[in-house]
């Protein structure tokens, strides 16, 4: 027997449910079937190996025999070791069962026996056999082990299954764990659980340590103190920026069997975190609800798919699905629990080679999942269309029909699926983003989504960011656009789109939004008053009505349907055309359709009172091209009208500006009108 005494010595030295979306009749469950599964997983060599273990044989027995047991080893998600993002990319299960042993192996007083203890020590062996050594998973056991027994632990693990308690150890994005962190954070976060989601705030949020090295330079930034503290002491004495602190708050949370998770949001990082009084995840260190959770069982890693998984292990007919996969029944087995993903991944893999009438019977049963697993349906759903290989015809019309079935449903997920980001950018990149296939895409999403209240919206936005590159393309879009908005009624985001081109200074599309507004909707533009502005006799044309206006950022009070009154000479009866949000240096400025002689620039304020305070000191400045500027005028004191002239000079770039030593304020304006000679 190989000899297993090392580790013990190290122990001794370290101190609401979904209802199923179709009648199905009962499914006969006998242990037989799962354990032939599992041996056949897990392979011959493998058990014989377990068995010549001391202590193997007598933990195989019990392990067999115990079908909830094998149910819950088998059935809780995909087996795999935890990367940054997800499972590990080829699970071994013969991996785990041996870790599993060892677990056992290892466990002192009988704690594996208890409900806890088997769930918690199954869990482990299943997120970490790959990726953690031998002597870790067990001094981690221990851990848990011990607060188990001095009652250390929240009490809602108590009641944890095999799965949910992979939430708890998967310890997400701690690629640097250790132990010392475990046991020090335990004894640190001992908070009620509504408090883990401000626990990040412990920390102090810091870019550079007192020695002025930045965290983005790796280890350096606690390397003076490594050998003193353990990695989540480091953050808590030193600090950190959101990545730091969010592995502290989800890992605090961990550590006392609270199911968390690290997560990612545009520009920040996050972690999710188990509402123990509403019973769903929620976000914790948030700043914005798209949330990219780090460890999800399927190979989506959305907020939405974690809540999709979460209903499927709710429904009482789960294990009875999970039954069928395990005989190969993988139809039937969608067909009861239609977001049993583990499912289709497998008979996924079994098509391979297979003709297209078996291929074609997938596709059709996957897309029955999308009311329930769009996130999940949709990653499986790409496979599928994978599989006409060159015939674009064929995975067009595909395509379409999964585009069609797609139907917001946001009762189901605290977020809606970002319908352009989850499934119409991987169809672009599916189509080797073709134009001549992704305009009939685009049009069939309009049309399936109309009416959508946020479906609708990411589709016209998704078709300006990769339909929009040429003059003629921009004119197709925005007839498409306003066609499928009459035919079915549905209101348009112009403000969105005219922030979206003016942002990115298309001046073709500032303009071509603008007229498809007062085509379709007129009473989403803000009215002239029937008064022209008089003409400034500076010399010239008025050259801002064919340019666009940008601004330095955006707030609630801002209307980007307003922006192209600052720039003609119709006078309206709002006070102002845009309006930032507070900050030192705000501006607004003109892009003009090239380069121009510029005679002279005319600015409006219609404010009164401290309103007007906010514009001034002001100050002019050209640039030809946006990045160089030239100061051309200046005024200190507010009033209604400031005139500059600027002697014919050469700019593409009109910018007013709130000079840099000002106060921290909004800004807004009612008239920017150049003048000049055309040079274009």
């Amino acid at each position: 027997m190989k000899n297993r005494a090392l580790l013990l010595s190290l122990l001794v030295a370290a101190s609401g449910v979904a209802a199923p979306t179709a009648k199905q009749p009962p499914v006969k469950r006998d242990p037989g079937t799962v354990k032939n599964y599992i041996v056949k997983q897990v392979g011959a060599q493998a058990i014989k190996e377990i068995s010549a273990l001391e202590g193997g044989k007598a933990f195989l027995d019990k392990f067999f025999k115990d079908q909830d047991w094998m149910e819950q080893f088998a059935g809780s998600g995909l087996v795999g070791g935890i990367t940054a993002y997800g499972c590990n990319a080829t699970p071994s299960m013969d991996k785990s069962l041996k870790a599993l042993d060892l677990l056992y192996w290892n466990d002192r007083g009988g704690w594996g026996d208890t409900k806890v203890g088997r769930n918690m020590l199954t869990s482990l062996a299943l997120n970490h056999a790959h990726d953690f050594s031998d002597e870790k998973l067990v001094e981690i056991a221990e851990c848990y082990r011990e607060w188990d027994r001095n009652g250390t632990l929240h009490s809602s693990c108590k009641n944890l299954d095999v799965r949910q308690w992979r939430e708890v150890t998967n310890f997400g994005q701690n690629a640097e764990l250790d132990v010392d962190s475990l046991r020090w954070i335990h004894d640190f976060a001992t908070v009620p659980a509504s408090r883990y989601s401000g626990l990040p705030w412990e920390c102090h949020y810091r870019l550079f340590n007192c020695f002025g090295t930045s965290v983005h330079s790796g280890a350096n930034y606690y390397r003076p103190w490594m050998h003193r503290w353990s990695i989540q002491e480091l953050r808590y004495r030193v600090g950190g920026v959101c990545g730091a602190l969010s592995k502290f708050g989800s890992h605090g949370a961990e550590a006392h069997g609270i199911r968390s998770y690290t997560a990612g949001q545009p520009g920040h990082c996050a972690f999710m975190l188990w509402n123990l009084d509403e019973d769903r995840w929620g976000h914790a260190y948030s700043v914005t609800g798209h949330t990219m959770a780090h460890f999800v069982l399927s190979d989506e890693h959305r907020f939405a798919a974690s809540e999709e998984q979460d209903r499927y292990y709710r429904n009482p007919r789960r294990m009875d699905a999970e039954f069928l996969r395990w005989k190969g029944e993988y139809k039937k087995s969608m067909q009861m629990c239609n977001n049993n993903w583990q499912a289709a991944a497998e008979w996924l893999e079994s098509l391979q080679g297979k003709g297209r009438e078996e291929w074609d019977d997938f596709g059709a049963t996957v897309r029955a999942t999308f009311k329930d697993a769009p996130c999940l349906g949709w990653s499986l759903y790409r496979k599928y269309l994978k599989s006409f290989n060159a015939d674009k015809g064929k995975m067009l019309a595909a395509a379409k029909l999964g585009l069609a079935e797609i139907k917001e449903n946001t009762a189901k997920t605290e977020e809606a699926i970002y319908l352009d980001e989850a499934i119409l950018d991987p169809l672009a990149e599916l189509f080797g983003k073709d134009k001549e296939q992704l305009w009939p895409l685009f049009q069939s999403a309009l049309d399936s989504y109309a009416g959508s209240p946020t479906f609708f919206r990411q589709t016209i936005n998704w078709g300006s960011v990769n339909l929009m590159s040429t003059p003629e393309d921009t004119k197709r879009y925005l007839v498409t656009v306003a066609t499928a908005a009459k035919t079915h009624k549905c209101s348009l985001d112009y403000a969105g789109m005219i922030s979206s081109a003016s942002q990115s200074g298309d001046i073709t599309t500032f303009k071509q939004i603008y007229k498809l507004m007062d085509k379709l909707n007129p009473q989403e533009a803000a009215k002239p008053n029937g008064k022209s502005f008089p003409k400034q006799d500076y010399g010239g044309e008025l050259l801002s009505e064919e340019g666009l206006l940008q601004i330095s950022n955006t707030c609630g009070y801002d209307s980007p349907t307003r922006y192209r009154n600052a720039l003609n000479a119709e006078d309206f009866a709002d006070a102002s055309a845009f309006h930032t949000d507070k900050t030192k240096e705000p501006w607004a400025q003109v892009l003009l359709p090239g380069e121009s002689s510029i005679m002279g620039v005319t600015v409006v304020d219609r404010t009164g009172g401290y309103n007007a305070t906010r514009q001034v000191p002001m100050e002019i400045s050209i640039s030809s091209d946006g990045v160089a500027w030239e100061q051309v005028g200046s005024a200190k004191e507010p009033k209604g009208e400031y005139k500059f002239n600027v002697g014919g000079k050469k700019a593409k770039y009109v910018r007013v500006a709130r000079t840099k030593d000002a106060k921290d304020e909004v800004f807004h304006l009612h008239k920017i009108l150049v003048y000049g000679k055309k040079l274009y």
